[in-house]
Formats: structure tokens, C-alpha cells, sequence
């Protein structure tokens, strides 16, 4: 019978160390994982081509660093990134500053995109200027996802912490993690595409197949239902859902959607990282504390596929397992949680409380189909954290193509959908930056789009990095202004886009067969009353703003505002949401962290 487990290759000179690492890794993998030691690069390579013929997955790379003379190079000296595009050639502007590497790591991507690559250094060896080089060139030139320490003992748990990471990660990213939902649709209806984004980023693991598929069939007749056109979800106990909407979605995952009947505390709107950094701060305080999320939790950073400057993940972390994590940190101090549910208006109470109008689900502890009206809650203060959207192009020809091959953001779910395509991201900021970079991992060339002349206003210096390693072309004063498709023109898929230059007007048409779009932020503020202060774009004016812009009129009160309260006391802005926040997930945490004493001082008066 053949094996049928994925690999790790551990490709590592000295035969102690390569020892201690294979020993360690079978007696704790050996089970579900064939570890593959290689003494040599050929070794290795011939290794990888048997694993490839045998349609095997490779999970994980560990492998040394090339000598200091770059004996393990290739013949040319030259690694080829996804889609052919050379790193650490001698052609190379600061290849003169790059150390040589083993081209193990760039193999094992090319062949196996989703695979996890981690260099080995001794223990110790971290103190040696030289060792932290190396691990810092390889990081910013995506060759590797870390670094692993020769185990010192056994069992070395650190060491089999950070396996165990790696491949978690590398599970996560081939789509392995399965929990028994199945989205069957046809891909090139929108809600296909939907319906798989809202359970990814629940952090459901699902699988995706076409109607007509055997799979499929077999799944309808078990079932002994039928496919008419509109996506199915199968459920893990067996039930099909027709078309359920997010209610029901989050309801079939056992996610609550009800609202409590007595009056809370405090009411959160919105899961990103500042609302769950204000749910962790206040249920640990003793508030009682709700949480409306009308889509999925994490926000737009809970589409990023890695976070790297975020910290305490020296690895970087996705942005659904962050917000994953932050979410379980936060039901576990008691916060409630109503997912699906949207605010849609909110009153002013004479004891200085609020009303919470809520659309959609269900009334406390009713079973809910999705299909029911608005509902209110009360509470004593609010925290607004309901971030912003990407701002729509208004492109002639476009909307066609949206939630097929048009997409605003971008998630693991689509990027592994572009194997072999064009794809061009829009936008210049740390989300473009990260959705280029990860779909640079599948896709045969990605381009960023951008309207400016250079990236570094508003991108961090280690993406712009890694960017430029990974091969993403930069196109600098430009922006979309036309689309056509591919024939035939049914179902629509995207074919090119016209570019036109920013500051002459020229237009000139270029292959996209996918395009994502991060540009732009429309706050979610439309359904607040007029008492709170916006500016022209509709973000929350804050603190001693609100004096200064709105002047007594929008706060006749003797005592300032707080930091992050807005005109009326007790409601407060906090993330993207507010006027003036810096666009990152570490400052939106911080906002939501420090509002929970403002609230408890408001709740105290």
C-alpha cells in the first residue's frame, strides 16, 4: 500500500545534528508525517522529484543555511521565486549584501507552494552576528518561514513547539484542516465564493466543490437532495442548508446570534482587533459585555495571511488566527457574543444609556432561520469599532465580475484559486502588500497597483522588502479604469484591465485574470444619530476634537472628553472607525485595551 503521509525533509550536513533532528521528529511525527533526512543537496533535490512523481505532499523543510563560500548554491547562483521571477542573483542591486542560501528553500516552494521552510542554527549560535544575518536575509527574502534550534535534550519541547507551529500553519494554508462543511456551488457564482470567505474566516475549515462533480452527486443522493442553481452548505452532522444566510451560517457552527434580554453593561460594535481588545479588557473587568458582529470576526485584518510586525508572533501570525485567538480570550472572561447581527440605529436614553437597534436573528434562546426583524438592546455605553470597508471602484464593466474574479480584499480561500493566473492587487498599503506577497505563492505573476510614485508612504519597509523578493511588479501612477472579459462571455471571468497612467491619461491593456482591491476606507457610521460628530468622510471625531471642531455646542459639558469619546458621553470610537487612527492592528488593539477605563469611569458617574 503507498504511503500516503505528507513529509518532512530535514536536509542537514553535519550527521549529529542531522541525526538528533531526524531521531526526534519520527519518535514524535513518525505517526503521521515520514521525516526524509538528506546528507546533501542532491540528496535532498532527488528526494523531492521521488515525492513529487508519488503525487506526495511535502509539509515541511529544515535545512542549514548555505556555507559562507556558497558551496550550496546552484550552478548559476540564481533561485527562481513562483512565477520564474530570479532572487539573489548576482544581477541583484544588494546581492553584494546577501549571503548565500541553500536552494532547498526555493525548490521545495516551487513545487509545493504551501509548504512551511525552516533554517537550522545550533544552540547558542543565535549571539553570532553572523547567524542573525543569515536568519534575517532569509526571512526578508521569503525563503524561509523561521529558524529551528538543534535540539539540546530529549525531548526538546521548544524545538517540538516550533515544529508543531510550522506545521499547524502549513495544515491551515493546503486546506487539510477539515471539520466536515462542504460549500457545493458553482464557482462562478458569487455566493459560492461568500459562503466559503464567512466559514474560512470563522475558522471553519470547508471544502469546495462543483455541482456536477462526483463528489458532489454522491453527497445529493445520500442526502437525497438536489442542486437548482443556488450554493448548498452540507454541515458536519449531514444536514444540507439551501443557501443560508449568515444567520444561519453562524448558527450551523455553533456560533450565538440571540440577544439578551436584560440591558449589558456595555455593547461593542464590531469584532476586529480593537472591538475584541475592548471585549478582553471589559468582561476581565466584570462589565457585562456584548459583542455585535455583523460579519466575521477579525474584521479586515482577519483577511490578511500573514501579520509579521505584530507583537509577540516572532513567526507572524495570520490574521484569522489572531482573531481567533482574541475571540476565545475574550468568551472565555465572559464576553457574549450575537455574530450576524447589524446595528442599525441607535437612541439616546434620558438616564444616559443607549438603544441599540439590531437587525436580523433571533429574539434570546429562539432557533433562528435568519428571517427575523430588527430587535433592541440596551446597555450603559457603547464602543463603536466597526472599522471600514474597501471603497468600491466605480469602473465601467466591473461589477460583473465581483465575488468571481473581482474581489474586495483578499483571503486564503481566493489566492489559492489563482494557480497559473495574472493577478494584479490594487492599493498601496500594508493589506495590498500582504494579499501580493500571498498570492504571489500561486499565482504565474501578481502586480501591485498603485497611484503614487513609490510604496514607502504607506507600506512597511519589511513587505516593500519582501515584495521585491518574492517578485511582485510595482506599477507606480496607475489606476483601473476598464475591464473586459474572456470569451465566452458566460460565466464572466476576467480576461484584462485597462490601465491609464495617473498624471497623462494614457490607457494601455494588460492580462488579469484576477483582481483584488484594497483601496480606500468607508466607515460604518450611516446609522448613527446626528448628536455624533463625524467629519465629511464619516469617521468619529474624538476627544479634544470634538471641542475644538464642534465647539460647546457638541459638548456643553465642564469636564473634556475622554480620549476616545465622541460628542455624546459614553459612546466611544475606537480602530479605523475613528478620525485620526493610525491603520495598524497593534494601534487599534491599544485603542480598544485603554477605552475600557474611560467606560468605567462614565459607568461609575
Amino acid at each position: 500500500m503507498p504511503d500516503e503521509r505528507a513529509a518532512i525533509l530535514v536536509c542537514v550536513p553535519d550527521a549529529p545534528a542531522r541525526e538528533s533532528v531526524v531521531r526526534q521528529l519520527r519518535r514524535r511525527y513518525g505517526g503521521d508525517y515520514e521525516v526524509l533526512p538528506a546528507a546533501d543537496e542532491t540528496d535532498a533535490r532527488s528526494r523531492l522529484a521521488a515525492l513529487r512523481n508519488a503525487g506526495r505532499e511535502l509539509a515541511l523543510v529544515i535545512a542549514r543555511a548555505a556555507t559562507g563560500d556558497g558551496a550550496l548554491m546552484d550552478g548559476e547562483g540564481v533561485h527562481r521565486a513562483p512565477g520564474g521571477t530570479a532572487t539573489g542573483s548576482p544581477t541583484d542591486d544588494h546581492s553584494d549584501d546577501l549571503a548565500p542560501v541553500h536552494p532547498l528553500f526555493a525548490w521545495s516552494r516551487e513545487l509545493y507552494p504551501d509548504v512551511r521552510r525552516s533554517v537550522l542554527i545550533d544552540w547558542g549560535s543565535w549571539a553570532h552576528p553572523e547567524t542573525a544575518r543569515t536568519v534575517s536575509e532569509l526571512m526578508a527574502r521569503i525563503l524561509v518561514d523561521y529558524y529551528l534550534v538543534v535540539p539540546a535534550r530529549e525531548p526538546d519541547e521548544s524545538f517540538h513547539r516550533a515544529v508543531t507551529d510550522l506545521l499547524h500553519d502549513w495544515e491551515r494554508a493546503s486546506g487539510r484542516a477539515r471539520t466536515g462543511f462542504t460549500v457545493i456551488g458553482d464557482p462562478a457564482i458569487p455566493r459560492t465564493h461568500a459562503l466559503r470567505i464567512l466559514l474560512t474566516r470563522g475558522g471553519v475549515g470547508v471544502d469546495a466543490v462543483a455541482p456536477g462533480s462526483e463528489e458532489a452527486q454522491a453527497l445529493l443522493r445520500t442526502s437525497g437532495e438536489e442542486y437548482t442553481g443556488a450554493p448548498l452548505v452540507r454541515v458536519p452532522d449531514g444536514r444540507i442548508l439551501h443557501d443560508p444566510d449568515d444567520t444561519a451560517l453562524a448558527a450551523a457552527y455553533g456560533l450565538t446570534t440571540s440577544l439578551p434580554g436584560d440591558p449589558v453593561d456595555l455593547v461593542i460594535v464590531g469584532a476586529g482587533p480593537a472591538g475584541l481588545a475592548a471585549a478582553v479588557y471589559a468582561a476581565s473587568e466584570g462589565l457585562r459585555t456584548l459583542v455585535l458582529e455583523a460579519e466575521s470576526i477579525g474584521g479586515q485584518a482577519g483577511s490578511s495571511s500573514l501579520i509579521r510586525n505584530y507583537l509577540g508572533f516572532p513567526r507572524g501570525t495570520s490574521g484569522a488566527d489572531l482573531a481567533q485567538r482574541s475571540y476565545q480570550q475574550a468568551w472565555a472572561f465572559g464576553a457574549r457574543f450575537a455574530h450576524a447581527r447589524r446595528a442599525t440605529g441607535l437612541r439616546l436614553e434620558a438616564d444616559g444609556g443607549f438603544a441599540i437597534e439590531v437587525d436580523g436573528g433571533a429574539a434570546a434562546g429562539v432557533a433562528t432561520d435568519g428571517n427575523h426583524g430588527t430587535a433592541e438592546v440596551r446597555a450603559g455605553a457603547v464602543v463603536l469599532a466597526s472599522g471600514v470597508s474597501y471603497r468600491r471602484l466605480a469602473v465601467p464593466g466591473l461589477e460583473p465580475f465581483v465575488g468571481v474574479s473581482v474581489f474586495y480584499g483578499a483571503t486564503s480561500v481566493e489566492a489559492r484559486a489563482q494557480e497559473g493566473k495574472a493577478v494584479i492587487v490594487v492599493g498601496g498599503g500594508n493589506s495590498a502588500g500582504q494579499a501580493a506577497l500571498h498570492l504571489s505563492r500561486y499565482a504565474a505573476s501578481v502586480s501591485l497597483v498603485i497611484r503614487g510614485t513609490a510604496l514607502a508612504e504607506s507600506m512597511s519597509q519589511y513587505l516593500i522588502d519582501e515584495l521585491a523578493a518574492a517578485g511582485v511588479a510595482i506599477v507606480t501612477e496607475a489606476r483601473v479604469v476598464g475591464a473586459e472579459a474572456a470569451s465566452p462571455p458566460a460565466p464572466p471571468l476576467l480576461e484584462r484591465v485597462v490601465l491609464a497612467h495617473a498624471g497623462t491619461g494614457e490607457e494601455r491593456i494588460v492580462p488579469c485574470q484576477a483582481l483584488f482591491i484594497t483601496i480606500g476606507a468607508r466607515p460604518h457610521t450611516a446609522w448613527l444619530p446626528p448628536d455624533i460628530l463625524r467629519d465629511k468622510w464619516g469617521s468619529v471625531i474624538t476627544g479634544h476634537d470634538v471641542v475644538t471642531e464642534g465647539g460647546r455646542r457638541a459638548w456643553p459639558h465642564e469636564e473634556p472628553p475622554a480620549p476616545l469619546e465622541s460628542s455624546v458621553p459614553g459612546f466611544y470610537a475606537v480602530g479605523d472607525v475613528r478620525r485620526g487612527s493610525v491603520k495598524r492592528v497593534a494601534s487599534a488593539v491599544g485603542e480598544g485595551s485603554v477605552v475600557i477605563s474611560s467606560v468605567h469611569q462614565y459607568l461609575g458617574r
